[in-house]
């Protein structure tokens, strides 16, 4: 079929915007921001608590002199852990290759613009500089201690141990126990409320399709948070950093975690004593962030920070608070989130985001999983799941190829209609819809696979833009299952095989799919010319995302077109008139025919015995 001037316009457009999302400039850099200034110069003191819901203001005391940084690193089997004794906490992870991370290492909270994950920050975007003493150390535990200004804070964390029946890698040698105990050694009273600093995570590579993001769970509800939420729209339609909102605080009611997350890993603070209807609250900002992305554009877009809210405090003299909780920094993944949720009865996977095909997506990546344990190669294994997806639907492919073959007997027909009633186009959908019912034919049965594909493909699509487990893992030509398959550059624009491959076996399915009988049926005509453009915009969709996308739609096409083969080697359905399906009244008009028959047959009712030919006892009364 010849396409055209208006589909050719939508071929053109779509052209034109995969052009500018392949040569789009890089972000502005970001000047005189308050958050970033106020990180260079401020040096917040956790002794001095302030009202969250004010904004930030300079300390009214000069920032105490800068301290020698010491750090300290603890390793295990998943991950290498540098603490600061500036803040007492983690300044960065630096994530190993395992089973559910992937094989590239990967840096966490290496952006240092704020401060180490678990520190206090007593007002948003002010993250303590106090200097900290480290009190004990093990392979598996560090304790530091301040004192400032009649406050005493311990910080104690442990890495938590694993059980007997799980290993490190499935999540646990994430998971640390953290303690912070804050006593009042002044003789006056002293009371205040602190934020633990979650960190800041930002895209790995210039073409993340996910945003960073704060993110929650709180009351039932799983929250996100993005840097769009602090910004406004300018005049030419352009995105600016809103004036009056450089931080963004939320009320949270019975808070299971909050922290931040990028496409591939998360960083969650979660508290182990959650009151019934207790209040807690967290405050999120942005920042550019620069990052060099080997053989790659670097990285210069926007990361997100939070930090989580512990329960506000008022000692006397000698007493102390203490808050406990988990901080956990590892990958965002289903697989070791739903883990711990059973350890912990706990919601951890709300931080995957998967939408409403969440039981897809999960069963997706369970699969997926298991064939690559048997297997030890991801791209087969993405094979693998297409072609038990395609088993599972190849009842409704048969019934959608049998119905387009039998629409597309019916065109004689229809084109008789359509020309009979021409100038009627109400007459001639009736009688065409009286065609399709004569014949037992659903119009919209060709349209079946297309309808239960398109959960398939958002479940399995929420699955593969957090798939941490491909980071790294090579197929054919592709390096990494977790980026686009980019095998040279023509003008700047990257050249990925796999999404034209995808693009030219789905034109192929549909030239080989059966033609219903168009000339007829404008509708077809329209759902056709649709049918047309969708290589196009699969092909901008999945361009720069994940290859394994790209691979699972190119191997059901391929799939797809075997099916449509051997169904034609079975020969055309035939084309029957299906006989009148009585109506309604008719229906209730036989049923009360054939009960009365029935009655007819039986013949009259034979008396009854003992009732009204009267009984001994009666018969005894009268003669009394």
């Amino acid at each position: 079929m010849k396409m055209n001037r208006t589909e050719w316009l939508v071929v053109i457009v779509c052209a034109a915007a995969l052009g500018w999302m392949f040569t789009r400039p890089a972000p502005p850099k970001e000047e005189g921001k308050k958050p970033d200034a106020a990180a260079e110069t401020k040096a917040a003191d956790p002794a001095k608590p302030a009202d969250p819901s004010k904004p930030a203001e300079a300390p009214a005391t000069p920032p105490p002199a800068p301290v020698e940084e010491k750090t300290v690193v603890i390793t295990n089997e998943t991950a290498e852990y540098t603490f600061t004794n500036i803040g007492g906490a983690l300044q960065q992870v630096r994530i190993l290759p395992s089973k559910y991370s992937g094989v590239t290492p990967q840096l966490l909270n290496d952006q240092r613009y704020q401060g180490p994950i678990g520190g206090l920050s007593a007002i948003p975007g002010d993250i303590e500089k106090l200097a900290y003493t480290k009190q004990a150390q093990t392979d598996k535990s560090i304790t530091y201690t301040a004192e400032s200004k009649g406050l005493k804070i311990t910080k104690e964390w442990s890495l938590f141990p694993v059980p007997a029946d799980a290993k490190a890698e499935d999540g646990f040698g994430y998971l640390w126990d953290l303690k912070v105990t804050v006593q009042n050694t002044a003789p006056e009273k002293a009371a205040g409320s602190y934020f633990l600093y979650a960190g800041l995570l930002g895209k790995l590579h210039d073409n993340d399709w996910i945003e960073p993001a704060s993110t929650s769970y709180a009351d039932g509800d799983a929250l996100e948070f993005h840097p769009g939420d602090l910004e406004r729209s300018t005049f030419l339609g352009l995105w600016e950093r809103h004036p009056d909102r450089d931080f963004l605080t939320s009320e949270l009611k019975e808070m299971s975690f909050g922290g931040v997350h990028n496409q591939y890993y998360c960083i969650l603070i979660r508290p182990l004593n959650v009151k019934k209807d207790g209040k807690s609250s967290m405050w999120s900002s942005w920042r550019y962030i620069k990052r060099d992305d080997p053989g790659h554009h670097p990285v210069q877009a926007k990361g997100m920070e939070a930090a989580v809210s512990m329960e506000p405090f008022s000692l006397a003299t000698n007493e102390s608070f203490t808050w406990q909780g988990q901080v956990y920094t590892g990958p965002r993944s289903g697989s070791v989130l739903n883990r711990l949720d059973k350890q912990f009865d706990t919601e951890y996977r709300q931080v995957m985001h998967y939408g409403w095909f969440r039981l897809l997506s999960r069963l997706f990546l369970g699969t997926l999983n298991l064939f690559y344990s048997w297997i030890g190669s991801y791209g087969i294994s993405v094979m693998m799941l297409t072609l038990l997806v395609r088993i599972c639907i190849w009842p409704l492919h048969i019934k959608a190829t049998r119905s387009m073959k039998r629409m597309g007997k019916l065109a004689p027909f229809m084109k008789e209609i359509r020309e009979k009633h021409k100038d009627d186009p109400q007459r001639m959908n009736m009688e065409v819809m009286k065609l399709y019912r004569d014949y037992g034919i659903n119009p919209l049965g060709g349209c079946l696979p297309l309808l239960f594909q398109f959960p398939i493909f958002l479940g399995y699509y929420n699955m593969m833009k957090s798939a941490v487990e491909m980071r790294g893992h090579s197929f054919l030509w592709v390096t990494d299952l977790s980026m686009p398959d980019t095998v040279a550059h023509l003008g700047g624009i990257p050249i990925n095989p796999l999404p034209i491959l995808m693009t030219i076996s789905m034109y192929l399915q549909m030239k080989f799919a059966p033609q219903p009988g168009m000339d007829a049926n404008p509708q077809m005509q329209m759902q056709m010319k649709i049918f047309k453009i969708m290589p196009f915009l699969f092909m901008w969709f999945c361009y720069n995302f994940a290859s394994a996308l790209a691979l699972y739609w190119t191997v059901q096409n391929v799939i797809s077109i075997g099916q449509t083969w051997l169904m034609g080697r079975q020969g055309d359905p035939p084309l029957q008139k299906k006989p009148p399906r009585p109506s309604f009244m008719e229906r209730a008009m036989a049923a009360q025919q054939a009960r009365q028959q029935q009655m007819a047959n039986k013949g009259p009712r034979p008396p009854r015995t003992g009732g009204g030919a009267g009984s001994a006892f009666r018969d005894q009364q009268r003669k009394k």
